[in-house]
């Protein structure tokens, strides 16, 4: 009787490493140019499309680390800090997003 031992391939996460860098490298570039254009309407509509758009793509890698983490328990810390690394940038979101709100109504005639 042969007995064979599957061993489970170490997780990958490049890709979640990739997102979550070009998601907040992207964002920041739009937020700088936010601040420093003076019609800055462009931007927002474009800012917003992007911030649809990369909330989808990161819905799903959180899904896809989320899964891994649960099958592959020999490699939580390492999914684990994925999962931080990718859920980090939500925070940053927010400071922008407050920022550019409180611009807005500084400049605001009304």
């Amino acid at each position: 009787m042969e007995t064979t031992l599957t061993q489970e391939e170490p997780f990958d996460g490049r890709a979640a490493t990739e997102l979550a860098i070009g998601c907040f490298t992207i964002g920041t570039l739009f937020f700088i140019l936010f601040l420093t254009l003076q019609d800055t309407s462009f931007i927002l509509i474009i800012g917003f499309i992007f911030i649809v758009l990369a909330s989808i793509l990161n819905i799903i890698m959180l899904t896809n680390l989320l899964y891994h983490f649960y099958i592959q328990p020999q490699q939580r810390k390492y999914i684990g800090t994925k999962i931080l690394m990718l859920l980090s940038n939500i925070p940053i979101a927010f400071l922008y997003f407050g920022i550019i709100i409180y611009l807005a109504c500084a400049n605001s005639p009304f």
